[in-house]
């Protein structure tokens, strides 16, 4: 379902609300989904079974286009 290095755009709920941010798949093992994003510095892991993972799209945007603005960035 998910492919390794590849980046997505996760929604999440978190504190009652839903957001949305750019995270690169580093390891997919089902249910769990290990993510990492540069720019926050941390490294998640969610279990994409929880009612928290509400969707998950791959980006137009990936590494070859990292010098580009991405979506969730003003």
């Amino acid at each position: 379902m998910f492919e390794i290095d590849k980046w997505y755009m996760i929604w999440l709920i978190e504190g009652g609300e839903e957001g949305c941010l750019a995270y690169k798949v580093t390891d997919y093992q089902a249910p769990l989904l290990r993510l990492h994003n540069p720019d926050i510095g941390n490294d998640m892991i969610v279990n994409t079974s929880s009612p928290m993972f509400v969707r998950a799209q791959l980006s137009e945007f990936q590494d070859e286009d990292r010098n580009q603005p991405w979506p969730n960035r003003e």
